[in-house]
């Protein structure tokens, strides 16, 4: 599997489930700024860390799998 373009993949998943930015930064560890700079912003301002990302797959109770080429 390859893994591409995963915050642009971390941004849709989380609107597409409504995912609250502030309270995905409380469980996640993760400042509200560097989520919403990550995967709130449109612009796309700065990609996820790969602790980053990391953090947020296990807050969501989810397979770091969902983001990768199948």
């Amino acid at each position: 599997m390859i893994v591409k373009e995963t915050t642009e993949r971390v941004g849709k998943y989380l609107e597409d489930n409504r995912i609250n930015l502030s309270e995905l930064s409380k469980i996640s560890g993760i400042t509200y700024s560097q989520l919403y700079n990550s995967v709130g912003n449109k612009k796309r301002v700065r990609k996820l860390r790969a602790d980053e990302f990391l953090s947020i797959c296990k807050a969501l109770g989810i397979s770091t799998e969902i983001f990768c080429d199948k």
